[in-house]
């Protein structure tokens, strides 16, 4: 059997996107010669990345744990009762 992860122990990324975007906010701040305009943008970007990809993955894991313990999918629809109104 795949074990999966419960909620708390499952991987974050907002802090590492975060960590990214503050860290390439710098590199262009420097550039543009205006460092603390881009670590702001960098870090808001990156925070906008993480929470979106931690939102996915939440969302992904409540489809998972739905379908395991037989339950019908988010929008009420059953294979087989599909089946039987075709015929």
């Amino acid at each position: 059997m795949k074990d999966k992860k419960k909620p708390d122990e499952a991987v974050q990324y907002m802090p590492i996107f975060m960590s990214v975007g503050l860290s390439l906010g710098v590199c262009f701040g420097g550039i543009f010669g205006n460092m603390p305009v881009g670590m702001c943008i960098g870090l808001a970007i990156g925070l906008c990345v993480g929470v979106a990809i931690d939102a996915a993955n939440k969302k992904k894991g409540e489809e998972g744990t739905e379908t395991e313990r037989g339950e019908d999918s988010a929008d009420g629809s059953d294979e087989d009762s599909n089946a039987e109104d075709q015929e």
